[in-house]
């Protein structure tokens, strides 16, 4: 398990009725310092106390010195999962190793695959994730002959052939996928009646939305995490008095999937060069 620097949550229960700042997909590395100024500036006048990023934050090179650029200059809590392309360049275990490094020294960055439990927002609130990659089992992974920059930019997924891939990506759907049931566990346990769920891949085709439409068999074993959906569709079907939403990224593509329900996913839209507050939302 991709599992280096593990932080705990606070256990105390905040009295706070919050906005959070939603943003998915930034990819900072395509933007200079005055956009990313302007960004920041954009959340300080939102209102927003604190902010969510579902991953692609910048390439591995830039990474941590944008994370931490953007935690500075926010001075405010800065929840966030990775997606993909912040692996871009490296692998996922160096990438890990040194975000988990950057979060012991920046208390305001709280990259959640890192924390043990989940993450109280307010007395009925709390908030879990991980990145929960592209695992290869929605759709036709057998058949898709789709290949993505992920699998010749990202160390664990160059491999010989499509079979020895798709072993390394079921094994990272299947950690994913442990962590999360972990920390829905702890929230259950808690009895928070909202349950927030960071995610960068769709966990369900449904939310699997492409310009509008949703991918096809082709391209959802590559948008999509059916691992972590498993545990999600679970926990929502056994505790239906618990409320989960998702927000999720990856595919650029807005659009809302009733799931159950008690279970729904909100998908980020996003575009190359225009790093922006997807959605501004209060949390009670």
């Amino acid at each position: 398990m991709y599992l280096y620097w593990v932080r705990s949550a606070n256990r105390t229960r905040s009295l706070l009725i919050m906005q959070l700042a939603w943003l998915t997909d930034i990819h900072l590395n395509f933007v200079g310092r005055t956009e990313v100024n302007s960004l920041c500036d954009d959340i300080r006048t939102s209102g927003a106390a604190a902010v969510l990023i579902t991953g692609d934050i910048a390439s591995a090179l830039y990474l941590t010195r944008y994370l931490d650029n953007f935690a500075s200059s926010l001075q405010m809590p800065v929840y966030f999962v990775l997606g993909n392309h912040d692996y871009y360049g490296s692998s996922i275990r160096e990438i890990n190793d040194a975000v988990g490094k950057l979060i012991s020294e920046m208390p305001q960055l709280i990259w959640l695959s890192a924390c043990l439990a989940c993450i109280p927002i307010t007395d009925n609130t709390c908030l879990v994730g991980h990145e929960g990659l592209a695992d290869g089992r929605l759709g036709d992974p057998e058949g898709s002959e789709v290949m993505i920059n992920d699998y010749y930019q990202i160390t664990e997924l160059m491999q010989p052939s499509k079979r020895a891939r798709l072993e390394v990506q079921h094994q990272l759907g299947d950690d994913a996928a442990a962590h999360l049931r972990s920390q829905l566990k702890q929230a259950i346990d808690a009895s928070y009646r909202k349950i927030l769920v960071a995610l960068h891949v769709p966990p369900f085709p449904e939310a699997c939305w492409h310009m509008g439409e949703k991918s096809t068999d082709e391209f959802l074993p590559h948008f999509g995490c059916q691992a972590t959906g498993e545990v999600l569709r679970e926990f929502a079907l056994t505790y239906s008095l618990a409320d989960f939403t998702v927000y999720c990224g990856h595919t650029h593509s807005s659009g809302v999937a009733e799931i159950l329900p008690n279970l729904r996913v909100f998908t980020g839209r996003a575009k190359y060069g225009r790093p922006q507050i997807e959605r501004l939302f209060t949390v009670e």
